[in-house]
Order: structure tokens, then C-alpha cells, then sequence
């Protein structure tokens, strides 16, 4: 067996729940464990990795490392702006009404 096709075992055994959400391969790529020797060489996918399924198994984006983090779509790693900008106009403006009588 080649090296290749060891690590990716290993990092099966090690990784993989098939009764687990996300398929083998996402779950490989998103492996935290980075005092594992095999870490920087685990194989990774191509395929994007919903943040659904990071969020599934308890990970913080900012954890994974750098190849994985690639495979999140920048829209769902960030949350979305706060849309106060209306409440807050309204609040100055009842404010403002209310200190000028």
C-alpha cells in the first residue's frame, strides 16, 4: 500500500462517522486535531463545505486551518451586518420630536 493510500486510511478510521452528518471527506478536512502528525497531510476535498455542517459538529470556522477554511463560503464564516440602521433612525428621530417640544 502506498503512502498516499495509508494516511487516507488512517485518517478514515480516525475521522469518519458514517452515522455522522457531511461525507468522509468533509469530515477528513475538517479534522481540528492539530497535534496529529498526519494533520498537514490529511487529504482534502474540492467540494465547498456547507456551514450548516460545521456549525453540526460544534466547529468554529476560525478553527479550522487554512486549507479547510477556504472550502467555507466567506458569506456563511461571517455573520450578517446588523440591520439596526432603520431602528436607529427612528429612535433619533422620535428623540429629536420629542426634545423640540
Amino acid at each position: 500500500m502506498k503512502m498516499r493510500a495509508r494516511i487516507n486510511a488512517m485518517c478514515k478510521t480516525c475521522t469518519y462517522d458514517p452515522l455522522d452528518r457531511g461525507t468522509c471527506a468533509q469530515q477528513i478536512a475538517c479534522c481540528t486535531v492539530k497535534s496529529c502528525p498526519l494533520h498537514p497531510v490529511r487529504p482534502i476535498t474540492t467540494k465547498e463545505i456547507h456551514f450548516e455542517l460545521i456549525r453540526g459538529w460544534n466547529i468554529d470556522p476560525l478553527d479550522l486551518d487554512e486549507k479547510a477554511r477556504r472550502l467555507v463560503p466567506t458569506s456563511s464564516t461571517c455573520p450578517p451586518e446588523p440591520q439596526n440602521d432603520v431602528l436607529l433612525d427612528l429612535q433619533m428621530t422620535s428623540w429629536g420630536e420629542s426634545n423640540e417640544r
